[in-house]
Parts: structure tokens; sequence; C-alpha cells
């Protein structure tokens, strides 16, 4: 075989298939967050306890780093916390994946697939990488969903119904309730409800209770959000064995790492983690609330460990997220979606942290409203 010397130009590579050239997505964010307070991507906003850290650290060994990880003891101790058999769990790294092997175990070309608009990112997302027929069900101004519409929608031959519960971004939460007409629709349809419950943490409303009836359910939890583990990217879906082993035929190999499960066992072992912080974003939930009520803005309501603030009509959700960025915030705006049209999305965290940037809000109004305006 001779070898290549320059550059060859005789045709070109293949055009990649027709799902992922539809899709555009913004490259993963770097050095600009330096020194900002990120409440924009819905993190965990104050440190682990000093003593989960230090267990962990404990935890790790050269052969952590040096043999392949295996996820079977933390599958086993999640069943057992959850009163499931181990079969019916899958570990993977974060919620992401899991529905990326939802939609690569039950999705081809033209499959029917419900949805909540707005929603995760990500599921419309895959839905366009492989050719799902998407049946998106929106909320109005108010952020209320017509649950009837969303009945309604799931007809015969529809794959499958993708619910993030709680909903981001809206931070809605669909009542035990709803889901149980939900799953009894999808079993008279042959559909399978997936709920993304990546801030069930918050909420505390869940599917898994539905496992044990149905077999056209399955629940996605992650470790990053009330855990805090967003860097160790762990977590799993719960499910029929049917549905699970569908999940782990497409999975790749050794996808989890090592130390996102020995600290995502730690987690399971120390439930306290979670709810000791689940009290501190509540805290902190209030006091943003009551803050920006004085500067006529409406918090409304949440289900998660975000909170999204409606503006009044004089204040630019896009003056109002450069301001707060010049004041070393970062969080999410402005909206496309009417039902989110004029809000700002701010990720909550502990009391103080709360304060202080309720703080730098009011500093923002101060000055927007001081501003001169250009003459007409």
């Amino acid at each position: 075989m001779q070898p290549l010397h320059g550059r060859l130009t005789v045709g070109a590579p293949p055009e990649p298939v027709p799902g992922v050239a539809a899709v555009e997505r913004w490259p993963d964010p770097g050095s600009e967050r330096d020194g900002l307070v990120g409440l924009d991507r819905n993190e965990r906003v104050a440190p682990l306890p000093d003593w989960f850290v230090a267990e962990l650290q404990s935890r790790l060994t050269s052969a952590t780093a040096s043999i392949y990880p295996t996820p079977v003891v933390l599958r086993d101790e999640l069943a057992d916390a959850l009163d499931l058999p181990p079969e019916s769990l899958l570990v993977t790294p974060g919620t992401d994946a899991a529905l990326r092997a939802v939609h690569l175990a039950f999705v081809d070309s033209g499959a029917r697939v419900v949805r909540l608009d707005p929603t995760y990112a990500m599921i419309p997302v895959y839905g366009r990488m492989f050719g799902a027929n998407d049946v998106p069900v929106g909320f109005n101004r108010e952020l209320e969903l017509d649950t009837g519409a969303l009945l309604d929608a799931i007809e015969p031959g529809t794959r499958l119904v993708i619910l993030a519960n709680p909903n981001q971004p809206t931070g809605t939460v669909l009542d035990g309730g709803v889901l149980e007409e939900l799953a009894g629709r999808c079993a008279e349809t042959g559909a399978l409800l997936v709920l993304d419950e990546a801030y069930h943490g918050f909420s505390r409303v869940t599917g898994v209770p539905l496992l044990a009836r149905s077999e056209h359910v399955v629940v996605l939890r992650t470790f990053s959000k009330a855990a805090g583990l967003a860097g160790l990217r762990v977590g799993y879906a719960a499910g029929s064995p049917a549905v699970v082993r569908a999940l782990g035929n497409v999975r790749s190999a050794g996808e989890v790492n090592a130390v996102g499960i020995e600290a995502a066992r730690l987690v399971v072992a120390h439930p306290e983690v979670v709810d000791d912080y689940v009290r501190l974003v509540d805290e902190g939930r209030r006091v943003l609330e009551q803050r920006v009520k004085a500067l006529d803005v409406v918090p409304l309501a949440t289900a998660a460990n975000f909170l999204n603030l409606r503006l009044p009509g004089s204040a630019s959700p896009i003056d109002v997220v450069e301001g707060l960025r010049r004041l070393g915030y970062l969080v999410r705006g402005p909206f496309d979606e009417l039902c989110l049209a004029g809000s700002i999305r701010v990720t909550l965290g502990p009391p103080d942290l709360m304060g202080a940037f309720a703080d730098a809000l009011e500093e923002v109004f101060s000055e927007l409203q001081a501003a001169p305006t250009d003459p007409l």
C-alpha cells in the first residue's frame, strides 16, 4: 500500500444521515463561565458535605482508574432502595443516555412520539435524530397543560410518550392521578410511557409505583440534580425486565465511570445528602420569591430546583440577563415559547445565595430604570 502524501481532494466524505443533519446544537460552554455564578444550568450550587467528599476519596484506589467499571453493585443497591427486582434496573450515564437508549431501542423513522412543548431540549433533538413523528402538546400562557389533549394525543400506533416530570423549563409537574391515566392510556394503545424524573428529588412525585402494575412504564432518573453529581454522569432506568433488556442491548461498553458509581452508591446509602439540599433549596426559593415581588416580578410555581421569573412589561429579559452577567450571575433567558415569554429562569440554591442574587437583580432593575431612553 502506498503512503498518502499531501491533501487528497478527490470526492467528498459521506453526508450525515438526514436525522443528524437536521439537528443544530450549541457547543459545550468553556472558559467564558469562569468567575461567574452559574444559575443557568440547574446544578447543585452549594458544596457537597465535607464528610461526603472525604468518604468518596477514601473509596478511590488505583484500580478505580485502571479497571473497567461494573455498575452491578450500584444496580443491586438501587433495587433494594426502590424495592424493585434488579432485572428491572439499568444504570446509565445520566438520564441523557437513558433517553438516547429509549430512542435507539424503540424509535425508527416515522414512529409517533408524544411529548410536552416546551420540554427538556434533548427530547426533541433525539426525536429528530431518529426520524420520529413528533407530536408536541403545549402549555398555555399560565403554564397550564390540557391533560385531556395529552391523553387524546396518545392514539393507537403511538410508540412513545416522553414526559419530563417535573418538566423543564416550565417547572410544572403532573400528579399521580394524571400519571395513572396516562399509563392506562398507554396500555390501551400499546405505547411506552417514559417518565424523565430528573427533578424528582425536589417534587417527590414519581411513577415508580406504576412499575408494579404496568409493563408500559419506564422511569428515568439522574444523580445530577438533587444529589449534586452532575460532573460524574450517573443515572438509571427502571421498568419491566423486557424494556430494561432492550435498553441494555443498545448501551455502550463500560459507559458509566467508576468514580460516578462510587459516588452514587454513597448517595444511595446516605439519602440525607439529597434531603438536606432539597430543604436548603426550598428555603432559598421562599427568600427569592419574597424579594422579587417587590420588583413587580412574578415568580411562577415550580416543582424543581429552578424558578421562572416573569418580568414586568417594562423590563427586557435580554437586558436583565446581560445586566446580571455584568454583576457575576448567569441565568437563562429569553425564551421563544409563548408560555415563558418575558421570563428568565434562575437555578435555586441556599438562602444566602438567593439573597445575594436578589440584591443583584434589584441593582439591575435600578440601572435599567435610570437608563435614558432613545428619543423618537
